[in-house]
């Protein structure tokens, strides 16, 4: 069972669709990888929109524009590595420009890819991203 949580951790994601596909990455943090959206932390002043366009950037190269919110975590997420409890938000987004990286960003993202949103490996997920990547399908179904 995790600790209490002692610090606070609000996290933004945007989820870029191509026909029935969603653009994913893979990274890594500290010995783990795992698959999510692309996306990150909000930084303390940085308005969250904002922290999302930078994010975006800066882990696949392109630019994009958030179209509407399409959740936000409901469950208890407390990072297995330090007491802090994670929300999580993700949006839908459009491509606006820019150029997607093949590969990593020489950071934490090791690979991005794409994957049918019906075949998300949400096995390779934190639990935070999981919970929303197996709402994915019927909030796309319900056209949001």
């Amino acid at each position: 069972m995790p600790e209490t949580p002692q610090f606070f951790s609000c996290r933004i994601y945007g989820v870029l669709r191509r026909g029935g596909r969603v653009l994913l990455t893979r990274s890594r943090f500290i010995d783990r990888e795992f698959v999510n959206f692309p996306g990150g932390g909000i930084e303390l002043g940085e308005p969250p929109l904002s922290a999302l366009k930078r994010e975006y950037k800066e882990e696949t190269g392109l630019l994009i524009r958030p179209l509407n919110i399409l959740y936000a975590s409901e469950g208890l997420h407390v990072s297995t590595h330090r007491p802090m409890q994670i929300v999580s938000l993700y949006w839908l987004v459009e491509e606006t420009g820019g150029t997607l990286r093949s590969g990593g960003n020489d950071d934490d993202v090791i690979d991005l890819f794409w994957a049918d949103a019906d075949a998300i490996p949400t096995d390779e997920m934190f639990p935070s991203d999981k919970e929303f990547a197996l709402r994915l399908k019927s909030l796309t179904a319900a056209g949001l």
